[in-house]
């Protein structure tokens, strides 16, 4: 009964986080925004994690993501409206705005992998995120290639299969997420001096339970606190 349970809490999540994210992704300009919301939201434990989070990291970061999300219209939206055009249209093809446009959004790719994950755990400058951005690829290659893979496969399949992304809105925000944050922790603890996992064991030190009985992370309410006074 408790494995049905649980099955139960995943799918309910998988069908709230896809709709939220199709929502987002058809409007175009808020799914950027929501890229990030779900970093916040699937960097938490499935007993920790809320849907309100998406929201409350968006208003916490609303400056950066003024900013980012411009920067990721520009260099990832207008090239596959491009790259789109000319597969769709092959007479009006333009080798010299083709091959930026590819170059663009090879960049953007990136920047999506990296981006949410530095905003939800850091406070810093769009300058700062483009140059770490990069930083946080070194972190770890072989996972920074998953994310950019999986990111770059949902690129394809809106170039070629727009309809089967839908199928890729919570897996791939999922894993670029523990992918990045993994990074994201390995830097963190080669610049502290220290290992991940005493990293890891830090932040779980001083975990208690809530009132419901749930096991309620100290980190987690250190950030909602956080969060609350940056969108007051």
């Amino acid at each position: 009964m408790k494995g049905l349970a649980r099955f139960g809490e995943y799918f309910w999540e998988f069908l709230v986080v896809t709709l939220i994210a199709a929502v987002s992704a058809v409007t175009v300009l808020p799914f950027v925004p929501v890229t990030v919301g779900l970093c916040a939201f699937f960097r938490r434990g499935i007993d920790e994690r809320r849907f309100k989070d998406i929201f409350t990291t968006i208003g916490a970061n609303w400056r950066i993501l003024i900013f980012y999300t411009l920067f990721q219209l520009v260099i990832i939206v207008f090239p596959v409206l491009n790259i789109y055009f000319f597969n769709t249209h092959p007479e009006r093809l333009n080798g010299f705005v083709l091959a930026v446009s590819v170059i663009a959004l090879v960049f953007g790719v990136f920047y999506l992998a990296t981006a949410p994950t530095l905003i939800v755990n850091m406070n810093l400058t769009f300058r700062q995120l483009l140059r770490n951005g990069i930083m946080l690829l070194f972190g770890g290659l072989l996972r920074s290639i998953c994310a950019v893979a999986c990111i770059a496969g949902v690129v394809a399949l809106i170039l070629w299969f727009p309809y089967a992304v839908v199928l890729t809105l919570y897996a791939v925000p999922y894993i670029n997420c523990k992918l990045m944050g993994e990074n994201f922790y390995k830097l963190k603890a080669k610049a502290l001096g220290t290992t991940v996992e005493k990293l890891k064991a830090e932040e779980h030190a001083d975990d208690y339970l809530d009132e419901y009985g749930r096991v309620k992370r100290a980190v987690n309410a250190d950030v909602e606190q956080k969060d609350e006074e940056k969108s007051n």
